[in-house]
């Protein structure tokens, strides 16, 4: 930390705007952040990206927190004021590269900038008994409130923590919970029509990002390098995207080739889009199916980006695709909209705004998706469906429904198409599931179709 602490005093200001965008505005915290960080050192930039995610992350155990110690409740506060409170309160609780005292004293400045006199004397004097009792705070039994105890100690909805409980029992849920609140790695996928496995890692160390192959997914480029590769000369010529790992298996388990028309009914952001066109040498055609125009942007822009010539962006809502006269497709990836609940680690607001009932009415939208996949193929061809979800409303209960409702389909075996380790971990021939504790990945959910010839 520098000496007089004006890194952090910026840092701290820019994750308190940051958090009150996603609380205000229901916007995501990797969408919000970069705007506000246009400017700033390498140091601020670094920790106002650990406070404002850690303090997503851990959002109901430090409200739990601050809650023994604020006889009024914490929601009767101005957005500024509770999430000071909040950004400070995991700064106490969770990072030791900054002492407490510095934390109330930097809490209690901008404090009163964001509130008045007699706001800031508050703020000194909860963080100030939280920073006293932190080692002491009555924590749940594990044994006796098993729900209580993993969410608070682990910062996760008591909902999620049921079902995890219910799926995987108590030990392996901790273990579940513990994956989901570790930092996951950036990964990129080379453009292998722009460049090789071998220079994109020279040139992203010129860059400064120390970057070596993926031992999960073939591929893909790990970097060790904090920071955005984005800004990379590499990224603005086309030369690799950023992508999950998870992500980047989906689209090679179509095995397209080279002439084929594919359609993607959810295409945005395009990552998946893109690796299709990529793999088909960019000789097809690539149906680029979304509902929102903004988001078909994000698609388009991307295809421009990578010199992608095949893409056919297609603003059109996928459930009624039929009726677009498309060429006929060999193959329809179906990325379907989901919770998002397996990708809690990189997008800690999802597990605050998901319920579950939101899982039953999600169903429904992607039977309805892969239905309208169904209509569109000729024997033979193949429907590849997947989420970035593990949750069974919205995978193994969504696959048992097609086929029981489309018996011209069966499923293709995956379990022999994975990478050999992956292919090892995997219980199931017929459907790909990854799980963050024990894939270390992206928790995704994979099943393919075929239409019967």
């Amino acid at each position: 930390m520098n000496q007089k602490g004006l890194p952090v005093t910026k840092a701290r200001e820019t994750a308190l705007r940051a958090l009150v965008r996603v609380e205000q505005d229901g916007a995501y915290l990797n969408l919000v952040l970069p705007a506000l960080l246009t400017g700033a050192c390498a140091e601020e930039r670094s920790l106002a990206v650990q406070l404002a995610k850690g303090t997503l992350q851990r959002l109901n155990t430090l409200d739990w927190a601050l809650g023994l110690f604020i006889r009024r409740s914490l929601h009767t506060f101005t957005p500024w004021v509770r999430n000071l409170l909040r950004l400070s309160a995991y700064q106490i609780l969770y990072l030791d590269r900054i002492p407490a005292y510095a934390a109330v004293d930097q809490a209690v400045r901008l404090a009163r900038r964001f509130g008045h006199r007699g706001v800031a004397g508050l703020v000194n004097a909860v963080l100030r008994r939280l920073a006293q009792e932190s080692e002491t705070l009555p924590w749940p039994d594990r044994l006796r409130r098993p729900v209580e105890y993993l969410s608070l100690t682990h910062s996760m909805p008591q909902w999620l923590i049921s079902r995890a409980i219910e799926r995987f029992g108590l030990e392996e849920a901790e273990n579940w919970c513990r994956a989901n609140n570790q930092a996951p790695r950036t990964a990129v996928r080379p453009n292998i029509l722009r460049t090789n496995t071998e220079d994109l890692i020279e040139k992203l160390r010129h860059a400064g990002f120390a970057a070596a192959p993926s031992p999960l997914v073939p591929g893909i480029l790990q970097l060790a390098t904090a920071g955005s590769p984005a800004a990379t000369d590499a990224f603005k010529k086309g030369l690799f995207t950023i992508q999950g790992e998870s992500s980047a298996l989906v689209a090679p388990l179509l095995n397209a080739k080279s002439g084929d028309t594919v359609v993607d009914l959810c295409s945005a952001p395009g990552g998946k889009t893109t690796h299709i066109a990529e793999l088909l040498k960019d000789c097809g055609r690539v149906y680029a199916v979304e509902l929102y125009q903004t988001r078909l942007q994000l698609v388009e822009k991307a295809a421009r980006r990578l010199g992608l010539k095949s893409i056919q962006p297609l603003l059109a809502d996928g459930r009624n695709i039929d009726r677009y006269n498309l060429s006929t497709p060999a193959a329809v990836l179906v990325d379907a909209p989901c919770s998002g609940l397996g990708v809690i680690r990189r997008l800690p607001e999802i597990k605050w705004r998901r319920s579950e009932k939101e899982l039953y009415s999600r169903h429904k939208l992607q039977l309805e998706l892969l239905d309208a996949a169904a209509r569109l193929l000729p024997p033979g061809g193949k429907i590849l469906y997947a989420v970035c979800s593990n949750e069974p409303e919205e995978t193994v209960q969504v696959v048992e429904s097609f086929i029981r409702l489309h018996r011209e389909f069966f499923p293709q075996p995956l379990k022999p198409l994975l990478p050999a380790v992956l292919r090892e971990k995997q219980t199931d021939r017929y459907t790909v599931s990854l799980l963050p504790h024990y894939h270390g990945l992206d928790g995704f959910f994979i099943a393919l179709f075929s239409k019967k010839v």
